[in-house]
């Protein structure tokens, strides 16, 4: 009798050796960018998006991102403190869509519940500027986002 393989639960048992995550935290107003290492330990802020429509902004991430070998997308999905969908966490999911076929990679969704209030508190305890903060919050949010899936899902690779 040969053995049942299973299909696996988390996006980076899925990927080639050369390839890497990309967390987005997708807001109204921008969008930020992070990237994993090749060993999916450490995931790194690299820039923010300004919102110009979803046709615009895809072909902008697309330029952040040319020179690393993509293998999937990990985006925030805004979820009620109760843990129900809203508004928002649609429009995410459409955004992800679109995404998904843009990239020709898979996406998967990660909590972001507290993200955003958690990096600001981070930054300012550590004295940076209210300008310095609002440029690196979304990139540092989407980090911090990616950051959390490779934090569950790294062990099991």
């Amino acid at each position: 009798m040969s053995p049942v393989i299973e299909k696996s639960n988390n996006l980076i048992d899925r990927l080639l050796t050369s390839q890497i995550l990309v967390g987005l935290d997708v807001g109204y107003k921008t969008i930020g960018i992070a990237v994993s290492d090749r060993s999916f330990t450490i995931a790194t802020p690299i820039n923010t998006v300004n919102r110009k429509g979803t046709n615009k902004d895809l072909p902008k991430i697309k330029e952040y991102l040319n020179e690393y070998e993509i293998g999937g997308f990990i985006v925030g999905l805004p979820i009620n403190l109760d843990s129900k969908e809203n508004e928002q966490t649609m429009k995410i999911r459409n955004f992800s869509n679109k995404l998904q076929l843009f990239f020709s990679v898979p996406t998967e969704f990660w909590d972001e519940r507290y993200s955003s209030d958690i990096i600001f508190k981070e930054m300012r305890r550590s004295n940076f500027s209210s300008t310095k903060i609002k440029k690196k919050l979304d990139q540092q949010s989407a980090a911090y986002i990616l950051q959390g899936y490779l934090d569950k899902y790294r062990n099991t690779v």
